[in-house]
């Protein structure tokens, strides 16, 4: 299964989630690929490796898929590292800006030639190096930027599900409808198979009023139309400290109320899988 997570909006746990989801299917014995869609580099971050010292990344691999598809396979298992026994990483860095150029290039050169249908779609590139890696992996997990974007698109047109991290507060809650939106044009236009659509509530604090107000506001607007998961994501100083340690929260701290979250969620990706 390959799953997206992103949402238009900064700050929202998506990396921190993408990396703690997949070490949780991992401990589970799960083969699991996270893929770094971001070019802050911030996953790879997370898992200890210094993203501009990095020779080969998804860039690399994402321009071979667009100028020489040919050779991918032969170059598609050096840009794979490894976090942990059954957890592998694709790693990103600023060279991914450079991708988002090329796609917007090529994306103006078809709508100014709309019948020429050589190379490409500039939508599909990154499903291109997915569909590659899915018999090899039990699990697929993109982490996006904020933007809404062709990257974005990208990984959205390579999915079978997405993932919408959001913080329990109403700015964050207000900015779901552009998230969802375009992910309801990508199910429409470019990939029907993305069936389920998921929210989950990051950085909550039981405690607060706001919180539960944002929850159940939540739960009601969209509960029936999609996945909101039963366990949010507790607030935790340690979420913030280990990406600094380069190892995933699970490993860094086993028993913080957040790593315990983490693997409530991952049973839940499993169950509704």
């Amino acid at each position: 299964m390959v799953i997206s997570l992103c949402c238009g909006k900064g700050g929202t746990g998506k990396t921190t989630s993408t990396c703690n989801i997949g070490a949780a299917l991992a401990e589970h014995g799960k083969r699991v690929l996270l893929i770094d869609n971001d070019q802050q580099g911030s996953l790879t971050l997370s898992l200890g490796y210094e993203p501009s010292a990095l020779p080969s990344t998804l860039a690399n691999l994402m321009f071979q898929a667009i100028d020489m598809p040919e050779l991918l396979n032969e170059t598609i298992e050096r840009n794979i590292q490894q976090a942990s026994d059954n957890l592998h990483l694709i790693p990103a860095n600023k060279k991914l800006a450079g991708i988002l150029s090329r796609l917007v290039s090529m994306q103006n050169t078809r709508s100014m030639f709309p019948n020429d249908n050589d190379g490409i779609a500039p939508e599909k590139v990154l499903s291109t190096i997915v569909e590659r890696l899915k018999t090899r992996y039990d699990y697929i997990l993109i982490d996006c930027s904020p933007h809404l974007d062709l990257q974005m698109i990208n990984a959205l047109t390579a999915s079978d599900r997405v993932i919408i991290p959001t913080q329990a507060h109403f700015l964050d809650t207000a900015g779901l409808n552009d998230t969802i939106e375009i992910i309801h044009k990508v199910q429409q236009s470019l990939n029907p198979s993305l069936k389920q659509v998921d929210i989950l509530l990051t950085m909550f604090m039981p405690r607060t009023i706001l919180n539960q107000i944002s929850r159940q506001n939540i739960q009601e607007r969209y509960g029936e139309q999609m996945h909101v998961f039963e366990q949010p994501i507790d607030y935790s100083i340690k979420v913030a400290e280990h990406p600094a340690i380069g190892v995933s929260l699970l490993e860094y701290a086993p028993q913080n109320t957040a790593a315990i979250s983490y693997r409530a969620v991952a049973e839940e990706v499993m169950q509704h899988g």
